[in-house]
C-alpha cells in the first residue's frame, strides 16, 4: 500500500503552515486525496508536484490593473486554527518596495500593495483581506474619488503580523508608513459569505487584491446618504450606478432591501 501522509506531514516537508496546505488542496492546486473526511497526500505525487512547478515555464503578469469577477476563493472568513507564522516565508519589505518603486500612479501603488500584503497572509494561512469603503470606490471610478487611506475588511491579526514585520506604525486600527505615503484601516470586520461571493479580483504586477463588489458597495453609499444624511455618499452612490459595470441586480435588490434603503435606490435612480 502506498505511503500517505497528513496534512501535518505535509506542510512541514514543504516549510508552511498547515492552514496554507488546507487552502491549496482545496483549491486543487495540490495533489491529494480524501478518505473519509481526511485529506492524505501521497510523498510521491507531491515530489512530481514540486518538480512540475520548478520547471513550469513563468507565464507573462499583467503590469496594469484589470479586473475579474469572483468569486473570492475562499468561501467565507475561517477563524483561525493552529496557525503558525512563518516570517520566513513572507515577502519583504524590500520586496514591497521594490514592487512600489516603478508605480506612480496612486490607485495603482496601494492596489500592489494590497495584493502583496494578502499574498503574505495567504502565505500565513489567513483568507485576503478584501478593500472596503473609500479604496473601494476609488478603484470603481478610476480613481476619481479622492482617498488616502486603504481600508480593509477581514482577520485583523495576520495584517498586523506583516505589516509589523513590514515596519508599519500604527494607532489602535489605523497602520501607516511616511515613507511609502501608506495609511490603512484594519477595524477587523468579516464580510458575509454572500458579500464574499459577489468579492472583484484585480490583477496587477503578477498579485491579486479583492475589492468589495459594486452591488454592496452601492449598498454601504445609500446607507451612508440615507440614514446620516451624508450627501457625499449620495452623490457617489448616483455615480456608482450610473457606471458601466455587471452589476447582479437581484442581489443590489436583495442587499438594499436589507439595509432598507431600497426606497433612497429608487429615488437616486429616477424611479419613485
Amino acid at each position: 500500500m502506498d505511503e500517505l501522509w497528513d496534512i501535518a506531514t505535509v506542510a512541514a516537508y514543504l516549510g508552511v503552515s498547515e492552514r496554507t496546505v488546507y487552502n491549496r488542496v482545496r483549491a486543487g492546486e495540490l495533489p491529494a486525496i480524501k478518505l473519509g473526511r481526511l485529506w492524505r497526500v501521497r510523498p510521491s505525487d507531491l515530489d512530481s508536484w514540486l518538480r512540475s512547478a520548478c520547471t513550469a515555464q513563468p507565464q507573462s503578469q499583467p503590469q496594469t490593473v484589470a479586473s475579474i469577477p469572483g468569486p473570492y476563493p475562499y468561501a467565507s472568513e475561517r477563524e483561525l486554527i493552529d496557525v503558525v507564522g512563518e516570517i520566513g516565508a513572507l515577502p519583504s519589505r524590500a520586496d514591497l518596495e521594490a514592487l512600489l518603486a516603478p508605480l506612480s500612479d496612486p490607485l495603482a501603488r496601494r492596489l500592489a500593495f494590497v495584493g502583496l500584503l494578502s499574498r503574505a497572509c495567504e502565505e500565513l494561512g489567513w483568507p485576503a483581506p478584501v478593500v472596503v469603503g473609500g479604496h473601494a470606490v476609488e478603484f470603481y471610478t478610476a480613481g476619481d474619488y479622492p482617498t488616502a487611506d486603504i481600508d480593509l475588511a477581514g482577520a485583523s491579526e495576520p495584517i498586523a503580523q506583516v505589516l509589523t514585520e513590514w515596519g508599519f506604525a500604527h494607532e489602535g486600527r489605523h497602520y501607516f508608513d511616511g515613507a511609502l505615503n501608506l495609511l490603512l484601516e484594519v477595524p477587523g470586520g468579516r464580510l458575509a459569505p454572500e458579500q464574499l461571493a459577489h468579492v472583484v479580483a484585480v490583477l496587477l504586477s503578477g498579485l491579486t487584491a479583492y475589492v468589495l463588489g459594486i452591488e454592496d458597495l452601492i449598498v454601504d453609499r445609500l446607507c451612508a446618504c440615507a440614514h446620516w444624511s451624508d450627501h457625499e455618499s449620495c452623490a457617489w452612490a448616483r455615480v456608482l450606478l450610473a457606471g458601466d459595470y455587471d452589476v447582479d441586480r437581484a442581489y443590489l435588490l436583495e442587499r438594499a432591501r436589507a439595509e432598507d434603503v431600497l426606497d433612497k435606490l429608487a429615488e437616486i435612480e429616477g424611479r419613485s
